[in-house]
């Protein structure tokens, strides 16, 4: 069985106290390890976890930071022997090869989420793209409150729910409805 997806949030959110996870995409995941990619607020991680008894033990990390990332400057090189092995400028770290993808999804995953966290930050948005983006986190932390119960997700549901209803209000009244 592969380490449970609540202990893998709830490592992200000790480890990552201050980022809020937008997406997480698991490469490989076999008896109580995982191995998986993750979107943070200003940069992505690849983390190799497992399970010890109650403790979640990382057993690596290769972090990119969105100030330090330059379109192309991740690679992944397939070992026959080793796995995939990530890099970013003198960082890395190896993921399994059992996984069955090409290591270019990895790094084409890695570099378009950079690529859109820096889209996200040079571009103004308008106020039909920030509803878009407050539906988006709603529809998040919705699917979050299923697999556990959080106190605090049901507080962030709650304060995205009011944010998007003041500003759907916001938008009908810019609207002239």
């Amino acid at each position: 069985m592969a380490l449970e997806p609540r202990r893998v949030e709830r490592w992200l959110r000790d480890a990552y106290p201050t980022q809020q996870v937008h997406d997480r995409v698991e490469w490989h995941a076999e008896g109580a390890m995982v191995q998986c990619f993750v979107r943070l607020d200003d940069r992505v991680v690849l983390v190799h976890l497992e399970g010890e008894g109650e403790r979640t033990v990382l057993k690596g990390r290769l972090e990119i930071p969105l100030d330090l990332w330059k379109p192309g400057s991740t690679q992944a090189t397939p070992s026959p022997r080793a796995g995939i092995r990530f890099r970013h400028r003198t960082n890395e770290i190896t993921f399994s090869n059992r996984a069955g993808r090409a290591p270019e999804y990895g790094r084409n995953l890695v570099e378009r989420w950079l690529a859109e966290m820096r889209t996200d930050m040079t571009q103004p948005r308008t106020q039909t793209q920030q509803l878009s983006g407050l539906r988006a986190s709603l529809t998040r932390v919705s699917k979050q409150l299923e697999t556990a119960t959080l106190e605090p997700a049901k507080k962030e549901l709650n304060e995205i729910k009011a944010s998007l209803e003041r500003s759907e209000a916001d938008l009908g009244r810019a609207l002239g409805e």
